[in-house]
């Protein structure tokens, strides 16, 4: 686990209570923060010594998993 999740839970007292904030945390049906941060990805991505086509690869990743999520969050909230 990544530290900064790590510590985000490292406190709680049982592996129930850490599982159940981390499942609330990154569950995709209830998650529109994800949308939010896979969009703000998408635009602050920069090429640098990356070729033409690994870039457009990660992009066009990036924007198949906000269409993802996006849809999800959406049809959540109607």
């Amino acid at each position: 686990m990544e530290e900064k999740i790590s510590d985000s839970v490292m406190l709680l007292i049982t592996i129930k209570k850490m599982w159940n904030t981390l499942k609330m945390m990154y569950e995709n049906e209830k998650n529109p923060s994800m949308v939010f941060e896979i969009y703000k990805c998408m635009f602050e991505l920069k090429q640098g010594d990356r070729s033409v086509p690994e870039f457009y690869e990660e992009l066009r990743s990036l924007i198949d998993e906000f269409k993802i999520h996006q849809s999800v969050v959406t049809h959540a909230a109607t």
